[in-house]
């Protein structure tokens, strides 16, 4: 992990000494909650579609005349969730002023979406196309329609007003500081102005990270650098008034000026479950890039954004961003797998790996090869999937904990059992530079039996260009045989040294 550091620290992004989590230098104006607005405007039965209203239509069923609107920034269609639905696409247009944008064609192919029976899943789920941003608008023209299967209901338009705030002229990612040293910035839900009220129950984690999806929010890109604060807010309000969801979908997203933001809510270094690859959202984290790239390359600065992003999340959970990792499908959703059936992704995958979708753009999708290679190159010499086989011993027992884990430019390495107290009360070598492989008999370095305590587990490791990789720790509780747990009934030869 030093190479990612080294990297980071090159380029601006990362500061010698940090402790707590990421604040930034507050701007002219602090940041503080903006509440958004969403207004919600049933679609009616379409009439027979005109060459001078809008483009032919193959099924109508249902639609919104052009209409003068209370002001909006960005906008979507929803329906009534129901996976019969077959194949919807709504087609838009907006009024700024007195001018009519172009018709957009809006795909309902519920591309990002939660889990089956996930906290986003608990009230008023709908399905609908993903949020556009169009910018300050003041009208808007809608017709739908609708391939094979069952036919959607309840359709709507939403009309997103994500609010103003004089603090959104952000500050540039080097002025943000970090929860750890090879932690790039990351601009918090406070810096955009997130209305935590909205928010609804409490966030899930998952147990590690397997896998990190590609996404792109299908939205403009000639945006500026202030309207970003409000672009986040209008995604998160459309996820959470529009499609029911808990919070907004994405763990993290990154704009085109290379600034990284936080998304769902949970804390930016754990693992919180989010509503972004249906059916894969459990052991993944998903960052979607603000903006489409179907033809357009993401520039040169968001992409160096993300395979940083990649290499410290990947990098934090021992994983190899050139390797492959198994998940279970949850179906819904797009998911090309059904419920229950396991399927072995790219560590580094896109959204299209795992559902029918064209996310994250042709253009991306394209450059996923060159994006692993170089979060593969940040990430360095690290330890992989490491594991102990128990999290209890006993004194006496005859079974050894034993440690496993696979390396990266085959470091030499140790393994440590610390005392409680931080002191090594035993030191293993390392034999084999590409593999651990090592037991722990519960004795000391003298070889007596270690007392009843909690010890930690410490592999750490250096290659031989003198990179160091992230050492990892486990916890292990040693116990006396037949003694409850937090029994106060320790014999007194027993105490635990250092």
């Amino acid at each position: 992990m030093s190479r990612l550091l080294s990297s980071l620290a090159a380029l601006g992004l990362v500061t010698p000494v940090v402790v707590g989590l990421p604040v930034v230098t507050a701007p002219s104006e602090t940041p503080h909650p903006v509440p958004p607005s969403v207004s919600h405007v049933g679609l009616g039965a379409l009439a027979v579609p005109s060459s001078a209203v809008g483009p032919a239509l193959r099924r109508p069923v249902a639609g919104l005349p052009a209409r003068a609107t209370s002001a909006f920034t960005t906008l979507g269609v929803t329906w009534r969730h129901d996976p019969r639905v077959g194949e919807v696409t709504a087609q838009v247009r907006w009024r700024k002023g007195s001018t009519w944008s172009a018709w957009r064609t809006l795909s309902g192919d519920r591309d990002d979406v939660p889990d089956a029976g996930s906290v986003d899943t608990t009230a008023g789920l709908r399905d609908g196309t993903s949020p556009l941003w169009v910018g300050r608008s003041n009208g808007v023209q809608v017709r739908v329609t609708s391939g094979s299967g069952v036919q959607p209901q309840d359709l709507r338009v939403e009309l997103v007003d994500p609010g103003t705030s004089a603090a959104d002229l952000r500050p540039s990612p080097r002025d943000v500081a970090r929860a750890a040293q090879d932690q790039p910035a990351v601009l918090t839900r406070a810096d955009w102005g997130a209305d935590e009220s909205i928010r609804r129950g409490s966030p899930s984690y998952n147990a590690t990270v397997k896998v990190g999806f590609v996404h792109h929010t299908d939205t403009a890109n000639g945006y500026s650098m202030s309207e970003v604060p409000a672009m986040l807010r209008s995604i998160y309000a459309y996820h959470v008034k529009s499609n029911g969801w808990s919070d907004i979908g994405y763990n993290y997203l990154v704009d085109r000026f290379g600034r990284v933001w936080e998304g769902r809510y949970g804390g930016i270094t754990k693992a919180v479950i989010g509503a972004h690859t249906g059916g894969f959202n459990t052991g993944s984290f998903g960052t979607s890039l603000l903006g489409t790239f179907t033809t357009e390359v993401p520039p040169p600065v968001m992409l160096t954004s993300l395979q940083q992003l990649f290499a410290w999340k990947l990098g934090a959970y021992y994983r190899d961003p050139i390797g492959k990792a198994t998940l279970r499908s949850a179906g819904g959703g797009t998911s090309k797998y059904a419920a229950g059936t396991y399927h072995s992704f790219d560590v580094v995958s896109g959204h299209r790996d795992a559902g029918d979708t064209s996310c994250p753009g042709n253009a991306t999708y394209a450059r996923m090869p060159s994006i692993r290679t170089v979060i593969d190159d940040l990430v360095g010499t690290s330890f992989v999937a490491p594991v102990a086989s128990a999290k209890t011993a006993y004194v006496g027992s005859s079974t050894p904990i034993t440690v496993k884990a696979l390396t990266r430019r085959s470091p030499v390495w140790s393994f440590d059992v610390l005392s409680s107290a931080g002191v090594a009360v035993r030191t293993l070598a390392g034999t084999d530079p590409d593999a651990v492989d090592v037991a722990w008999d519960l004795r000391d370095g003298a070889g007596v039996p270690v007392p009843p305590g909690t010890y930690t587990l410490r592999l750490s490791g250096t290659s031989a260009d003198g990179e160091t990789a992230l050492p990892w720790t486990a916890p292990v509780t040693v116990r006396f045989a037949g003694i409850p747990k937090g029994s106060w009934m320790h014999p007194k030869q027993y105490v635990q040294r250092g």
